[in-house]
């Protein structure tokens, strides 16, 4: 099952066009530079209905803590006010979220014993 698989404590390894990303979302110069040094460990905890999400780094921790596909309002660390959903797509974990007339797609899913995380 893929939430079994997801469950666990994961540590950056690599990040790949991550700066663009940020850049794309309105990140300004100054934390993209800090982000891009920083290398977080991710714990997840998923249930068939409820997701635990820890990110924690140096500078500083954030937790997300949600019903499956149930919007809820989140604020994020580069300080975005979004509407958010987490769903299963398959084997896949996505989380969408929307704010000021914007939309980021983040996938988790396992590649071997890899967890990826994808932005779009």
């Amino acid at each position: 099952m893929a939430q079994e698989k997801l469950n666990g404590v994961w540590k950056l390894k690599t990040s790949e066009n991550f700066d663009g990303y940020m850049k794309a979302i309105g990140v300004n110069m100054a934390k993209r530079a800090l982000a891009k040094v920083l290398k977080p460990t991710l714990t997840l905890e998923i249930t068939d209905k409820s997701l635990f999400l820890k990110n924690v780094n140096a500078i500083r921790s954030m937790e997300i803590r949600c019903t499956l596909n149930e919007e809820w309002d989140e604020h994020t660390p580069d300080g975005r006010n979004c509407k958010s959903i987490v769903y299963w797509e398959g084997e896949k974990l996505v989380q969408l979220q929307k704010w000021d007339n914007k939309q980021v797609e983040i996938t988790r899913f396992m590649e071997g014993d890899t967890l990826i995380v994808k932005r779009n």
